[in-house]
């Protein structure tokens, strides 16, 4: 069996690295993005408590629907 060139070999492993660093930076970014929508959802949950909205916000998760308006170009929940 014949062994691969030094030059095939080097090049595969610096796609490879650059292919894990593109990832990595990817999944660094996805992270960041998760950790602040987790504390802005922690806050929205307290407004909601601090405010005594618990049963308007459930009522509203139980009986919201997706509505497209069309004054936007996205749907958006609606009761």
């Amino acid at each position: 069996m014949k062994k691969p060139s030094a030059t095939i070999q080097d090049n595969f492993y610096r796609n490879l690295y650059e292919n894990y660093e593109e990832m990595s930076g990817f999944l660094r970014s996805t992270l960041d993005s998760l950790d602040r929508d987790t504390e802005e959802m922690r806050y929205l949950y307290d407004f909601i408590h601090y405010k005594d909205l618990d049963g308007e916000y459930r009522y509203f998760r139980e009986n919201a629907h997706e509505d497209m308006s069309k004054d936007q170009p996205f749907p958006s929940l609606v009761l």
